[in-house]
């Protein structure tokens, strides 16, 4: 697909922390490893008073759920508790980073919460409030729940049998973040210092191992996907310019070789990536797109979400793949996104306020998510909730086109014509939206894009609708995506169109 145009567009960027799970089942941490324990008291409610406190003990709580269509959503104490970094356990449930809180939490799906605080041993005295959104990476590793002290230069192991604690301490300035498990049982981190490099370790007790990335100057290395046992990649970003790139690397070798992925394109804030469908996909964080780099024609294409009135990107961040579906967030969009091969887009509105509500409305920056089985995960940073999207309910309606499986072919100030249909049974007022791939914003430029219906005032049965689309004079050519969606506008059902002016 032709490389979009770009004008970058700064947009405040979080990192996030790719997570894999692992037996909590397995041995503990040898006691040689830096322990302490917090009081172990248990209470019916937080025990934080203000947003900087730091409470001690464990915290059990229990949590209503709210469901609307596939989304369900449980809202944690207040204060804020910030939740970040999310994995899943193998019994389905969940832990996930608790920023304000400086601690760890477990979520069943029966909405018990049990929150673990870090001893206050770890809140130094240049730890401040701002300071406190550095917990982006939890794993489970050793029989233990693990996470990324970035303020203090560790990582920190929880044993929630006991509410005790272990740490690994590292170099001063490592800035820990990201956390991976690979095929051999490695924990691996990346780091926000400027000097990119990537550590891992064999066991809680053994020194960390580093490896430089040989990235640009000023990225710091974002996060880590583990293929298979002998193909990792790594991604950098530059804070600067949020200018990134993504290595490829060996990672049983002793000395693995940094090889740069379609080293040709100009990728905005690739925080994340996931491997599925030929392919490796990259979450762009300053953009309303997804990139796709096919490694057989070794290619890039640009696979747009829908657009939102209410913010001018829609800002995709963390993605994970399974088999040939690839979810992501769209963090100021308030969306879940499932992407199924390269045809078709599903996204879900994980907030039942809209964006522009004047009184409640609000971005509740998504900002990491977790695939357990049909359950997609997600935390909601200032939303201060935990949730996920059910895989396995259908949506009540949904959109298909021959085209999207064909080329149409335009010609500079002509256009052509494909049908779309619209299925399923529903009360609510339909509407047709569009973008496509011209720009990182996913806004029309020179392709224009209509429907002969606008609005489908409810729906039994299937509808079919004529698409057209019609390039401008002067429009450059090369091929495009062009998304139709559909959206009741809690659910957003798309297609990509592949089109090819000539």
């Amino acid at each position: 697909m032709k490389t979009r145009s770009v004008v970058v567009v700064l947009a405040a960027v979080f990192l996030v922390s790719l997570v894999a799970s692992y037996s909590l089942l397995g041995p503990a941490a040898p006691s040689s490893v830096s322990t302490s324990s917090s009081s172990s008291s248990v209470s019916s409610s937080s025990s934080a008073s203000t947003l900087c406190s730091q409470p001690s003990g464990v915290t059990k709580v229990q949590l209503p759920a709210t469901n609307f269509g596939e989304v369900t959503t449980y809202a944690l104490p207040q204060p804020l508790k910030g939740p970040n970094s999310i994995v899943a356990a193998p019994d389905g449930s969940v832990w996930f980073g608790e920023v304000t809180l400086r601690g760890v939490a477990h979520l069943f799906l029966n909405g018990t919460l049990v929150e673990y605080a870090w001893p206050s041993s770890f809140v130094t005295s240049t730890t401040y409030c701002p300071d406190l959104n550095e917990l982006w990476g939890i794993v489970l590793w050793h029989g233990m729940v693990w996470a990324s002290d970035s303020a203090n230069d560790q990582l920190v192991g929880l044993i929630p049998s006991n509410d005790t604690f272990r740490t690994i301490p590292l170099a001063n300035g490592t800035l820990p973040r990201y956390l991976a498990i690979d095929d051999a049982g490695n924990l691996w981190f990346t780091e926000s210092s400027t000097h990119s490099q990537i550590g891992v370790l064999a066991s809680p007790t053994s020194a960390p191992r580093y490896f430089d990335v040989p990235a640009g100057t000023g990225e710091i290395t974002a996060s880590i996907l583990f293929y298979n046992s002998s193909l990792a990649y790594v991604v950098t970003v530059n804070q600067s310019n949020n200018a990134g790139q993504v290595f490829s690397f060996d990672p049983e070798a002793a000395n693995p070789e940094f090889l740069d992925v379609g080293s040709n394109q100009t990728l905005l804030a690739p925080y994340s990536v996931a491997a599925a469908d030929g392919g490796l996909w990259v979450g762009e964080h300053d953009a309303s797109d997804v990139a796709f780099y096919n490694e057989t024609s070794s290619s890039w294409s640009f696979y747009p979400t829908s657009l939102n009135p209410e913010v001018h990107l829609t800002l995709p961040y963390y993605l994970v793949a399974n088999g040939t579906t690839v979810w992501f967030n769209e963090h100021d969009s308030n969306r879940i996104a499932e992407l199924t091969g390269t045809t078709s887009l599903t996204e879900f509105n994980i907030s039942s306020i809209p964006l522009g509500n004047p009184v409640d409305g609000g971005i509740g920056n998504a900002l990491t998510v977790a695939l357990e089985g049909n359950l997609l995960w997600f935390t909601e940073w200032t939303g201060n909730e935990v949730g996920f999207v059910n895989a396995s309910i259908t949506p009540p309606f949904s959109v298909s086109s021959p085209a999207n499986s064909t080329t149409t072919y335009v010609s500079p100030g002509a256009s052509a014509s494909v049908p779309l249909s619209v299925t399923g049974s529903t009360n609510s007022i339909l509407t047709v939206q569009f973008s496509d791939s011209e720009y990182h914003t996913a806004v029309p430029q020179n392709l224009s894009i209509s429907s002969n219906v606008t609005t489908i005032d409810g729906l039994s049965g299937t509808r079919t609708l004529e698409i057209t689309i019609s390039a401008k004079p002067g429009t450059p050519p090369g091929q495009y995506l062009v998304l139709v969606t559909v959206t009741d506008s809690m659910t957003y059902r798309s297609v990509y169109i592949p089109v090819d002016v000539t």
